[in-house]
Order: structure tokens, then C-alpha cells, then sequence
């Protein structure tokens, strides 16, 4: 008899505590479900993640808290995705605005992402001078290209771009094409993708400056010589670089907020895709 007595008030104390967890976890989804209605979604989880800390064995609590943050990382993809096409839409009528100044060049049988140029750095317009020109793709990577024209090949490797007591020291490329035409030697060395040590923003910041540029040719592991000294990059190159540029930073936002977009829209079609198999699990369960 004084077992059983003992059995029940340690089951009548279990049912007792359970009734107090649930009750002291609900009060954490209470503020939860308050906080994602005026969208503060960080108190939300916040609040949730009391829960399965403190209340581990609130079971019907912590089922409510899991469905409550899947809503909270619907809503949150949902305002990313808002605000990603907000942006794109800003950096979008930037580039319509100024497209029209650069020439596109795309071969759709060879070519997967098209270049912008600017025509008067054409290399069939300037095949008489040593110079530096740009192209900057459709996803906005900048690539400086060093053209030179000489009586030999000198296999310049990087350049120094100096104004005045500054300079910028482009890295070693070794993206470098060579050709002979009628006596005539040309090298077409390229620093791809934004890989030129900065030369191209220093050009930018410069673009109203005497900038001068040197040649140089690696000669051994921790040496180099000039090669070509004291070019003068003129102006009209300096502003059709800055122009490239420009162009650059405004395409590389647009992409990057494309794809932060595309990666929150991939996010809420897996959550949602989450949501409806478990609400489908339990509509099964409750016909059982």
C-alpha cells in the first residue's frame, strides 16, 4: 500500500514538473511569436533557442518553436530578397545609364561571358604605339592588358605605374602573348580578373595626373630590370581605364546582389519545401 502510495505522488510530481516546464517554455514562445510580429526576428530565435537550452524536455513547446522558425527564415529570405532587388534596381539603371559608351564584344559560339571595351583602345587602332588598355567582362572582372610594339621582344613580365614620389607595382603575370608582323614585335601582357596590384584604381584615383609607367622583366628569383623606362600613359588612356573602371565596380555590385538574391531565393524554396513535408507528415499522422 505505502508503495503504491509512493508511486503516485512520484507520478502525480512528474506530471506536475512537465505542466511547469511547458508552462515555463511557453512564456519564451510567447515573446518569441511577439517578437516576429513587429519583425524582430533576432529576439525571435533568440527566444526559441531558450527553449531548447533551458526547457529540453518541453517537447510540445520546443515542436511549436521549431515551426515558429521556420516562419521567422521564410520571412527573413523574404526581406533579403526584398532588399536585393531594391539594390539591383539601383545598380541596374546605373549601368543602362552608361553602356552606351563602351563597345561589347561577344561571340556566342565561342564565348560564354561578353567583353565592354573602349573603341579608340582598340589593338587595330593602335598598332604604331606602346600603351596599356582595359576590358572589363559582363560580370564585371577588370583585366589590364600592357601592349607593346617594338624592333624585339623584351618579355616584360610587370610594370611600375608612377606619378610623382607615388607609384604602384603591378605582380609578376605570366599571361603574356607574343607575335611578329613585318618586322614589327608585339607583346600583349595581361593582369586578369583585378589581378594588378591595385594599377588600375591608381590610375582611376590618378586619372587627371601625368602618370608614367617602366617595364620590367624578371631576371631571377628576387630581381628584376627595367626593360621599357619612363612611358607617358596619355590622357585619353587614362580616362578610357578610369571609364573601364568605373564600369567594373558598378557590375560587380550588380552581380554580387544577384546572386545574393539567387542564394536567398534557393533558401526559401528549401525551407518552404521543409514546411509543406512536415505539415504533410502530420495531416498523415492525425488521419491515423
Amino acid at each position: 500500500m505505502r508503495k503504491s502510495l509512493i508511486l503516485l505522488a512520484i507520478m502525480a510530481l512528474t506530471i506536475s514538473c512537465g505542466e511547469n516546464v511547458e508552462k515555463s517554455a511557453g512564456r519564451h514562445l510567447k515573446n518569441a511569436k511577439e517578437a516576429f510580429s513587429i519583425g524582430n526576428y533576432n529576439v525571435a530565435k533568440q527566444e526559441i533557442d531558450s527553449i531548447k537550452i533551458l526547457y529540453p524536455t518541453a517537447f510540445e513547446t520546443r515542436k511549436q518553436g521549431i515551426k515558429l522558425m521556420q516562419q521567422i527564415e521564410e520571412a527573413e529570405q523574404m526581406r533579403i530578397i526584398e532588399y536585393e532587388d531594391s539594390v539591383i534596381a539601383v545598380a541596374q539603371a546605373a549601368f543602362d545609364k552608361i553602356k552606351g559608351n563602351y563597345a561589347f564584344e561577344k561571340d556566342e559560339r565561342y564565348q560564354d561571358i561578353g567583353l565592354y571595351t573602349i573603341k579608340s583602345q582598340a589593338p587595330q587602332r593602335n598598332t604604331d604605339r606602346t600603351y596599356i588598355r582595359a576590358q572589363v567582362d559582363e560580370l564585371g572582372r577588370m583585366t589590364l592588358i600592357s601592349s607593346y610594339r617594338g624592333s624585339s621582344y623584351i618579355h616584360h613580365d610587370w610594370l611600375k605605374l608612377t606619378v610623382g614620389d607615388v607609384y604602384v607595382d603591378t605582380p609578376e603575370s605570366r599571361d603574356r602573348h607574343e607575335f611578329e608582323d613585318l618586322g614589327v614585335y608585339y607583346e600583349w601582357l595581361s593582369f586578369i580578373n583585378g589581378n594588378d596590384g591595385g594599377a588600375a584604381a591608381f590610375i582611376n584615383a590618378n586619372k587627371d595626373e601625368n602618370i608614367t609607367y617602366t617595364l620590367y622583366r624578371k631576371t631571377g628569383p628576387d630581381s628584376s630590370r627595367p626593360v621599357y623606362r619612363n612611358l607617358k600613359l596619355n590622357k585619353d588612356d587614362r580616362y578610357a581605364i578610369s571609364s573601364l573602371y568605373n564600369l567594373s565596380q558598378v557590375l560587380l555590385s550588380l552581380n554580387e546582389h544577384k546572386n545574393l538574391r539567387d542564394e536567398a531565393n534557393r533558401h526559401l524554396i528549401f525551407i518552404r519545401s521543409k514546411m509543406k513535408e512536415e505539415s504533410t507528415e502530420e495531416g498523415v499522422q492525425e488521419d491515423k
